[in-house]
């Protein structure tokens, strides 16, 4: 029954990259809140940072790194967690459509009783289940570590910085998944995703620092991603409503381009 429809197949497909995505940002995230108590021993955080002076804002890092919130702020969250999740809903994304022309069966997969437009949708959910399962994987395994390293972490507050994260992922996915329906070239689109993913986050970390740069920051979705410090403080629902709305826009892109697209035989 799983493989009667599109989104069967596709959950089907992504399982083993889902799995291996969500293991390795997970057993990453909890190694670190593992290691945080030996690491913060050894060396002062703060100190180091403000050795760095203006530097230290490229690595995303701000307020107390003493702690073990602080620490994975500026370790993962800021820049290595990111890259991560993008790269996995960009990759996932760009594949659905420019994939299958590129491998020759897209007859096969608009062989189904459904329409375009449901195929794309079902094919976006897909993602979005990739995503949260990752993320609850990362949320798991931070608080294991966190318990093993008896390092205060609260689970609330991990949780709303991993919704965070999940929303640029999806940004980002959507994004690839509008230029593959659009153009039928999965290179382009991871390209063009991951190429932008690169350039906001540089706009968002130079803009803490080149004064000029302020105006543009919002264009960043990095700004909204980590703007309020979600770790810290917290979700800002005007933060979520952009990124949510971002998403939303490149997925209706992507239904209107994969609709009307002639496709590769």
């Amino acid at each position: 029954m799983l493989l009667r429809s599109v989104f069967g197949k596709t959950i089907r497909d992504l399982r083993w990259p889902t799995f291996w995505v969500g293991l390795g940002m997970g057993a990453m995230t909890g190694y670190f809140a593992l290691l945080y108590p030996t690491y913060s021993k050894l060396f002062d955080l703060n100190s180091m940072l403000a050795k760095m002076g203006p530097a230290a804002k490229l690595l995303g890092a701000g307020g107390d790194a003493s702690s073990l919130v602080g620490f994975l702020h500026l370790e993962l969250f800021s820049m290595i967690l990111p890259a991560l999740m993008v790269a996995f809903a960009a990759g996932m994304a760009s594949g659905f459509t420019a994939g299958e022309e590129s491998r020759g069966t897209i007859d096969v997969l608009l062989s189904y009783p459904v329409s375009r437009r449901r195929v794309v949708l079902e094919k976006a959910v897909a993602v979005v289940i990739g995503c949260v399962i990752a993320a609850v994987t990362v949320w798991v395994f931070a608080l294991a570590g966190a318990a093993a390293s008896s390092s205060p972490l609260p689970p609330d507050r991990l949780a709303e910085a991993l919704v965070m994260l999940v929303l640029l992922g999806l940004a980002f996915g959507a994004i690839a998944l509008a230029i593959s329906a659009a153009s039928g070239n999965r290179g382009a689109a991871i390209g063009v995703a991951v190429g932008l993913m690169v350039l906001m986050y540089l706009i968002d970390a130079l803009a803490a620092i080149v004064d000029g740069l302020n105006t543009v920051r919002p264009l960043s979705l990095f700004h909204y991603y980590m703007g309020n410090d979600p770790l810290r403080n917290g979700l800002n629902l005007g933060d979520v409503a952009v990124l949510a709305a971002v998403t939303g826009v490149f997925l209706v892109a992507a239904l209107v381009a994969f609709d009307r697209r002639d496709l590769a035989a």
